[in-house]
């Protein structure tokens, strides 16, 4: 399979299951989107978890290169934590753009759950996203800026927050949207990494 058409297969299952829902998206709806066979679709994705972790992976890498820039512009630890923080809030999708990995998020937990190999790839995403905190935060206390604090800890109880945060903004609830869940992110880690005696 080329790359251009492995792409079509993830951005079109990324699409039909931010309009239909994990559970009411068949292999046919993907296959109908890119037009191609199911057969197709099954033969390089042979189960649905499958192509959720693909959709998934490709979406999470999407994601790093989009950041990759503004956390290079970002000057202090503080700036790039921010700048995660903010980037991690589920946004409303833009007409022609992918929505973001919170659309397939909630459907990875239920089915890693009895599913090994999604299992894996959700912990090596979970490792990568916690690694990034880690780094940032790791840096902010090498440069005296932060406190001295479990880096590993703190990555664990960010991004515990923001996945919680995440799923009531992206059910809608009245007191937690993306900006509230950024606000509460941000000053946790204010907080937790306040450098002061």
């Amino acid at each position: 399979m080329t790359e251009s058409r492995r792409r079509d297969i993830l951005s079109a299952t990324v699409t039909a299951i931010a309009e239909r829902g994990l559970c009411e998206t068949r292999i046919a709806d993907v296959a109908s989107i890119v037009g191609v066979s199911p057969a197709l679709v099954l033969y390089y994705f042979p189960t649905k978890a499958a192509l959720l972790a693909e959709s998934l992976i490709f979406l999470d890498r999407l994601f790093y290169e989009s950041v990759a820039g503004k956390l290079d512009q970002a000057g202090t630890a503080e700036d790039k934590l921010v700048v995660l923080i903010e980037e991690s809030c589920p946004r409303p999708a833009v007409a022609g753009e992918l929505p973001d990995s919170w659309v397939l998020w909630p459907a990875t937990w239920e089915m890693s759950r009895l599913d090994p190999s999604l299992a894996a790839a959700r912990a090596r995403l979970d490792e990568a996203w916690r690694s990034q905190i880690v780094s940032i935060v790791e840096y902010g206390i090498a440069s005296g800026e932060f406190a001295e604090v479990d880096a590993k800890d703190f990555s664990l109880q960010l991004a515990a927050m923001l996945d919680g945060l995440a799923i009531e903004a992206m059910l809608g609830d009245p007191t937690v949207d993306a900006d509230r869940m950024s606000e509460l992110a941000r000053s946790f880690a204010r907080r937790m990494l306040k450098n002061s005696p």
